[in-house]
């Protein structure tokens, strides 16, 4: 939907799936952070030779914003303006997090018939979550992150919250002093599997994400 919706407002926008996820090539369980952070990567050489414009905004959201932000703090990308929404800034609590949320889905789905079967490594971090393989040398990468110690690398960078947490405070702190923070209102939950199947969006978000990118891209 933010896609559509910022074409609609004149921008050339794209999406796609990580390698090993999605529509993309390659098996999940070989799923790897640099192959994920060199896709961001090919994905702006595509867009810019598709739609010629000079200048490229990177839009994230949770993992995907900490993909975004670290693609551009490693070189894998150069990127004018940094849109994070709601990133993921420890991820170890995230994949302790999809466990929690693994979980109460199958909890949901199954009732008093669910026996909890997660594996789960003794650092709590899960073996797979939602269907989908999490390797050792995956969960390995993701622990590894904190986004609050990489120098992010862009001319603008909005970081887009929903929620505040402690981890979002301490990044925060680290961003350059001409980045943007907007705190919005949390939406109606929309981020749920029976919500997504429903194509329930925020708007009030995405109209939010993208008037910030009409006002810096002038």
């Amino acid at each position: 939907m933010l896609a559509t919706q910022l074409e609609r407002a004149g921008f050339t926008a794209m999406r796609f799936d990580y390698s090993g996820t999605g529509d993309s090539g390659g098996e999940s369980t070989a799923a790897s952070l640099d192959d994920w952070l060199a896709d961001i990567g090919l994905a702006a050489e595509r867009l810019r030779s598709v739609s010629g414009a000079p200048r490229l905004v990177v839009v994230g959201l949770r993992l995907g914003a900490t993909l975004a932000a670290l693609a551009a703090a490693r070189g894998a990308v150069a990127a004018r303006h940094l849109v994070l929404w709601d990133p993921v800034v420890d991820g170890g609590a995230y994949l302790r997090e999809l466990a929690v949320q693994h979980r109460a889905y199958m909890r949901a789905e199954m009732g008093p018939l669910w026996h909890d079967r997660l594996r789960t490594r003794a650092d709590g971090t899960p073996l797979e979550a939602l269907g989908t393989p999490i390797s050792d040398a995956l969960a390995a990468q993701l622990c590894a992150i904190d986004l609050a110690a990489d120098a992010l690398s862009a001319e603008q960078i909005s970081l887009v919250t929903t929620r505040l947490t402690p981890e979002l405070e301490r990044l925060s702190a680290r961003l350059p002093a001409a980045a943007r923070w907007l705190q919005l209102n949390e939406s109606a939950a929309w981020n749920t599997d029976a919500a997504l199947n429903a194509m329930t969006v925020p708007m009030d978000i995405v109209r939010a994400i993208i008037a910030r990118i009409e006002e810096t891209s002038t």
